[in-house]
């Protein structure tokens, strides 16, 4: 009967499996290291296409900003001569007052164009704006200063809808105010001076009281939407510095 001889495969050295040890956790940190810098760059660009969006979005809050001082402007010009004419009390003036006193209830209001920073918040995306001083910069604008002038619109309408519950239909003629109004809503001259439907003094007055108050409110919203204006148009200027973007640089597909 043969015997065999058993062959013995040569112990591996303890430096050997050292060394695999050291290329496996060489090849999952490589491995990872890839990984994590691939998400950094694809969250880089994540993150500059947001800020690329909400410069957007903030130059049309501008224009919005704009177009509705403006507009209280040219009301606060109507409110001043509806003022001094009801003071004057001339009833040859009666035309104007009726034209004057329709534009009360008008107003162009500010429209804030926060689809990105609602996307933001709501996505919990808002982490991708690793810069502290941008992220910061944005909460301000968003919390602060956009919610003065949206804060002061909301007390305007409240004041415009006690001037029409409270004083409009105590003072003037409701056909003559429906009269006045056209098919695309613009507001006509009436003519042959309509009288009011009241002249008690305190009544009248009491009117006057509420379209200087609302006035005033306009101004105070116009001191806002300065304000605002200028920090809207800091924030751009800072976040165009802050990630290297050009005015020309466009929202990617």
């Amino acid at each position: 009967m043969e015997v065999h001889a058993h062959t013995h495969t040569p112990r591996k050295k303890w430096t050997h499996y050292l060394w695999e040890f050291f290329m496996l956790f060489l090849a999952v940190t490589a491995g990872f290291f890839v990984e994590n810098q691939r998400e950094h760059i694809i969250e880089s660009k994540r993150e500059k296409q947001y800020i690329i969006s909400l410069i957007r979005d903030v130059q049309l809050d501008i224009e919005s900003l704009k177009q509705s001082a403006i507009a209280r402007e040219k009301y606060i010009g109507k409110y001043d001569s509806l003022v001094y004419l009801l003071k004057q009390k001339n009833k040859s003036n009666m035309n104007d007052i009726y034209f004057y006193s329709r534009f009360i209830l008008r107003m162009t209001p500010f429209k804030y164009h926060d689809r990105t920073i609602a996307q933001l918040k709501n996505s919990g995306s808002l982490r991708l704006i690793r810069n502290k001083q941008a992220a910061d910069s944005i909460t301000i604008y968003d919390n602060e200063e956009i919610q003065a002038v949206l804060n002061q619109q909301a007390l305007e309408i409240q004041f415009r809808n006690n001037i029409l519950t409270y004083n409009v239909g105590r003072i003037f003629d409701a056909q003559v105010w429906n009269d006045m109004t056209g098919e695309m809503a613009a507001i006509s001259r009436p003519t042959g001076n309509p009288d009011l439907i009241t002249n008690d003094p305190a009544t009248i007055n009491d009117f006057i009281i509420q379209v200087i108050t609302l006035k005033t409110a306009y101004r105070v919203a116009n001191g806002i939407i300065s304000r605002t204006l200028s920090s809207a148009e800091n924030l751009i200027a800072f976040l165009r510095t802050e990630y290297h973007l050009s005015e020309s640089t466009r929202l990617e597909k």
